[in-house]
């Protein structure tokens, strides 16, 4: 594979057509907010013939920050999606900190001079100002819906907010807000309960079009192209990015691209992971680990790799569905991931996040629970080739099935892998991993301190030879666990049931049982 390729894609690029797409579309932000607050300048100056000399500089200070957003967006000058996004918080907390203070400041002079009907009037301006940017913010270039609830929620506060605390700071000055008027009329702070209503009903509107929008944008994800490879439908998804079954336009094979997620394009250390998992992979051809196709970057920005599709169900699937394993069957799953894993470590890589998730009982050829482990995004090597992805002292992988040195941020070795493996071993006999605490820091604390509770005290009917195979892979000192994945596997191999399961076996299994299942998720 061309290498500096895929290497290219940890260093700033040039921008794409996707970048400029996203930056056409948020030069409306800055356009927008500079009518608006030039709108309200002018109203506050000619109708309300206000000589607030904060408020001008104020004003004037907005227009230019804004007016330099513009230049920046419509400029040449390459800005990553990580700061587009910072940019465009920075102009709607800038134009809604300008209202904010506007508000405050005029009601407060208003109330002083005991115009209480224009000081109403402001706080309906102010309301319809809000509106406008919970609009513009909630439902151009939303990123999640429930973002933009809260984004839209935080700005339909803002008014009522702004009001609490001029009450609070001149409970005199704005008297006005908590008297009735006339006989027996609603005091005005009740009055405007009914633009708090209708700034609610916008922030759910923002929820529900954000919402609708991911869809659609899924949606034409799923019905274009990407290269020679059509994506059908999403099949899984994870902290890096997307998994869609695709099929190649010409060849007719089925096969799985993995997606980057667009928000983490901007981040060099998820694309330093996305092109260490597409080495790493790649470099890797052992029957037992996931093949990887092809890769690339398309026009719109978006990277992206291809491997093989697995009709199966991974390992956390199958218990989850069926309940703990058989005996016989996690020897034969394991010893194949223990073949797998030799490749990896004699290349010298370590995984570091061996789990059920990452391990697939697939279907290849004519042979069933064919074992394939994948997602190599976490692999380290021995001898570091980048510096910079996960420096020492910094925990990585699934808590869950962490190794103890893992755990703490020490350097591992096959070890490591070999202890994960044993917990994954654990997961399959019982229904459950070693350790099953409240919360993350709790299981990273028991994998390196607290005892295991032997296999067959959680799930009678557990060998007493692989449980002894299990628990070793389970020590707390790398030095006594197997020295390596050729000792595991032929441990495994010496238990009694490792007889207990075949391919004959596995076929009837997915016959009776799981085939239904199986084309469910590639139909």
């Amino acid at each position: 594979l061309p290498w500096p390729a895929i290497a290219s894609v940890s260093r700033p690029q040039p921008s794409s057509e996707g970048e400029s797409a996203a930056r056409a579309r948020l030069l409306v932000f800055p356009v927008v907010y500079i009518l608006i607050v030039a709108m309200a300048t002018f109203w506050r100056c000619v109708v309300l013939h206000d000589d607030d000399l904060t408020l001008h500089y104020l004003d004037a200070t907005v227009i230019v920050s804004l007016v330099a957003a513009f230049v920046m967006l419509s400029s040449r000058w390459a800005v990553s999606p990580a700061r587009l996004r910072a940019l465009k918080l920075g102009m709607v907390v800038l134009v809604a900190g300008r209202i904010a203070i506007v508000q405050y400041r005029l009601m407060l002079n208003l109330s002083l001079r005991d115009d209480v009907q224009t000081a109403q009037l402001i706080m309906k301006n102010i309301v319809l100002l809000t509106a406008v940017l919970i609009l513009t913010s909630g439902l151009h270039v939303p990123s999640t819906w429930r973002r933009a609830v809260l984004a839209a929620a935080a700005l339909a506060v803002l008014p009522f907010a702004t009001l609490s605390v001029l009450y609070l700071g001149h409970p005199d000055a704005v008297a006005w807000l908590t008297k009735q008027i006339g006989n027996g009329e609603t005091p005005p702070i009740w009055q405007f309960s009914f633009d708090a209503m209708a700034l609610l009903i916008l922030v759910a509107v923002c929820g529900f079009g954000a919402h609708a929008i991911s869809r659609l944008r899924r949606q034409v994800i799923e019905a274009r192209q990407i290269g020679q490879y059509h994506l059908r439908r999403r099949i899984g998804a994870g902290a890096m990015g997307e998994v869609y079954l695709a099929e190649h336009r010409l060849l007719k094979r089925p096969c799985a691209v993995k997606l980057i997620h667009p928000d983490r394009v901007g981040d060099p250390r998820a694309l330093a992971r996305f092109e260490r998992e597409v080495r790493a992979t790649a470099a890797l051809s052992h029957p037992n680990t996931v093949e990887v196709y092809d890769y690339g970057r398309t026009p719109d920005g978006t990277y992206y790799f291809v491997m093989e599709y697995l009709p199966g169900l991974s390992l956390a699937e199958l218990v989850e569905r069926h309940g703990p394993l058989p005996p016989g069957r996690v020897v034969y799953l394991l010893r194949q991931v223990c073949r797998a894993l030799s490749e990896a470590h004699a290349a010298g890589l370590i995984h570091r996040d061996v789990k059920p998730s990452n391990v697939f009982a697939a279907r290849r050829g004519e042979e069933d629970d064919v074992a394939k482990l994948l997602d190599f995004g976490l692999v380290r090597p021995t001898a570091p080739l980048a510096t910079g992805l996960s420096a020492e002292g910094q925990i990585v992988g699934t808590p869950l099935y962490m190794s103890p040195e893992q755990a703490s941020g020490a350097n591992v070795d096959r070890r490591s892998d070999i202890y994960s493996l044993g917990a994954v071993a654990y997961y399959l006999l019982t229904g459950r991993p070693p350790f099953d605490r409240a919360s993350g820091f709790a299981v990273l604390l028991a994998h390196d301190r607290d005892p295991v509770v032997p296999p067959s005290q959680v799930l009678a009917g557990v060998p007493a030879d692989l449980e002894r195979v299990v628990l070793r892979c389970l020590a707390k000192n790398p030095s006594d666990r197997f020295v390596d994945d050729e000792s595991l596997e032929r441990a495994l191999g010496r238990c009694a049931c490792s007889s207990g399961w075949n391919q004959s076996l596995a076929t009837r299994w997915w016959q009776d049982t799981g085939r239904s299942q199986r084309h469910l998720e590639i139909d």
